[in-house]
């Protein structure tokens, strides 16, 4: 079986913008990715709403993902793959260079893990590999600083993703190209969205695994 760790924000986790509570699980696009994988592969989902790739928000604590993220490595242990999808919430703070940056610095510590935890059992067994997700675009500005134009840096995310994919040879997918945020906010996904990303993270999720079986 086939350990894969989902890392994300609020559309990872699952916020429906209607109710602003979860949707149910069967909505979740992690939980359409597991079923379509089936049972040769363990899905974990770890979505937190307004979680960052290494900002701290000042009036909620735990959204920061570099400081999370080896929590979740130890507590999921042993892994085969990890899919990590943020960016939105990091442009409430920055551009997208910075939020590039962050998630530089993010993908560096998942991918020295073995490493700097070598007293004890391997999170990747095989080997880190990584699935980098470039989030859906913003159809509203979220910023709240005034620090930038949230929808346009939005837009730029997908370009800066792909040269960090190049520099440490990760796997990429670009949500934008597969979904659009709901109608309800223009930020979170609906069900409809939800769906397709489940089905095309299934998708490339079998591709890698095909192509290490060759």
């Amino acid at each position: 079986m086939k350990n894969i760790l989902f890392y994300g924000d609020s559309n990872t986790w699952g916020f429906d913008p209607a109710t602003r509570n979860r949707y149910p699980y069967k909505v979740r696009w992690t939980s359409i990715c597991a079923g379509i994988l089936g049972a040769d592969f363990c899905c974990i989902p770890s979505g937190m709403n307004g979680r960052t790739t290494m900002f701290d928000d000042p009036l909620k604590g735990c959204r920061n993902g570099l400081e999370g993220i080896d929590y979740a490595l130890q507590t999921h242990k042993p892994l085969d793959l990890i899919v990590v999808m943020l960016g939105t919430n990091d442009l409430k703070y920055t551009d997208a260079a910075g939020c590039a940056a962050g998630m530089e610095q993010l993908i560096c510590k998942i991918i020295t893990a073995n490493e700097r935890y070598n007293l004890s059992s391997p999170v990747f067994p095989d080997g880190a590999k990584v699935l980098l997700i470039s989030p859906v675009l913003l159809f509203e500005n979220i910023n709240e600083t005034g620090k930038c134009d949230a929808r346009e840096e939005s837009r730029k995310l997908a370009d800066l993703y792909i040269d960090i994919e190049d520099r440490y040879g990760l796997e990429f997918l670009n949500a934008a190209n597969i979904a659009e945020p709901s109608d309800t906010d223009r930020v979170h996904l609906g069900p409809e969205g939800h769906r397709k990303i489940g089905q095309a993270v299934a998708e490339k999720i079998s591709s890698i695994f095909d192509r290490l079986q060759v």
